[in-house]
């Protein structure tokens, strides 16, 4: 069934709150003295690697842990908005701290992939808000 919840479904709108807050806490203040993802920051530099390792790590994680299960997992429509708002809340928080005033549209499917080919969750989101830089 389409509506079912999954083992899941709490651990995620947790996250998905989690997400929506650090957006809304982070988008009106400049960094001094900030919590984001229950870790206290003072730059951008730092801020921005918090955002992706303890904020949009844990999404893409529960992502997929759930699509790597042993026995199939099927995301509700509800559990599969939140994923996709707490990706996009988490990019833009990175976006932010890397001096980019963004409103990304990624989904979780799309950072769990790049994940699988980047095997970094700060390049994935670096690339995912268009803030990544070539090395020369």
């Amino acid at each position: 069934m389409a509506g079912t919840r999954s083992r899941y479904a709490d651990r995620i709108a947790s996250l998905a709150a989690d997400a929506r807050a650090a957006r809304e806490r982070f988008g009106d203040t400049e960094l001094t003295e900030l919590e984001l993802a229950g870790t206290a920051v003072s730059d951008r530099e730092e801020a921005a690697l918090v955002a992706a390792r303890d904020g949009l790590g844990p999404v893409v994680g529960v992502y997929v842990e759930a699509r790597t299960a042993d026995e199939p997992v099927r995301f509700s429509g509800r559990e599969l908005d939140r994923l996709h708002a707490a990706t996009s809340d988490w990019l833009a928080v990175y976006a932010r701290c890397r001096g980019v005033d963004a409103d990304p549209d990624a989904t979780v499917r799309e950072a769990a992939e790049l994940l699988i080919d980047t095997h970094d969750i700060t390049d994935v989101a670096a690339l995912l808000t268009g803030t990544h830089r070539d090395e020369p």
